[in-house]
């Protein structure tokens, strides 16, 4: 039967299991090792921030990308946010004229804020609307789709000022061939 102490003592051998005296070594380092990582499993900087991207979407249509994104870190590390991108697309003069194709999403973004040293990793997903429009011989026609983009940001912070690297896949509901893998630097601003 354990017998229970009194002070910090007694509630380490609450906790433990450890009698009077004798320390197991492995419980204090779990209970080290548990006190270190809530440390680190807050968040960076909770509250709003915004950030510029610029990068490349690796398929035809997508290539060079260009846009912002806006959103605020709530206190329990839960993102959310939107998400504006236009991809520049693909030209090409052929001798019967012009063939050009660009893609643009906008939409509303969520994920959860993870403390890894002094980056911030963010997996998110975005749900929204993506516009292909491609331009063939004179004629333009356009459509719209449901689209979503899992994808995750690491961000380091300069100051109120971060960096970082955003990845993510475009995936286009009952779309065939345009979803796409794309990688954008960026930089943004805490407020």
């Amino acid at each position: 039967m354990m017998r229970q102490g009194r002070g910090h003592l007694g509630e380490y051998q609450l906790l433990t299991g450890t009698p009077s005296g004798k320390t197991n070594h492995a419980q204090v380092l779990h209970l080290s090792l548990v006190g270190v990582s809530t440390l680190y499993a807050t968040t960076a900087s909770a509250g709003p921030s915004a950030a510029l991207l610029v990068g490349n979407g690796f398929k035809d249509g997508y290539n060079l990308g260009i846009g912002a994104r806006a959103g605020v870190t709530l206190p329990m590390s839960l993102y959310v946010g939107g998400t504006l991108m236009y991809h520049l697309g693909k030209s090409d003069s052929t001798p019967f004229g012009d063939v050009s194709s660009r893609v643009l999403y906008v939409g509303g973004a969520g994920g959860y804020d993870i403390s890894a040293g002094p980056l911030t990793v963010r997996p998110n997903l975005g749900v929204g609307f993506a516009n292909f429009t491609a331009s063939t011989f004179g004629v333009s026609a356009s459509a719209g789709k449901l689209a979503f983009w899992p994808g995750a940001v690491a961000l380091f912070p300069i100051g109120n000022l971060f960096v970082g690297a955003d990845a993510r896949y475009v995936l286009v509901v009952d779309a065939t061939d345009v979803n796409a893998f794309s990688l954008f630097a960026t930089l943004g601003m805490n407020f």
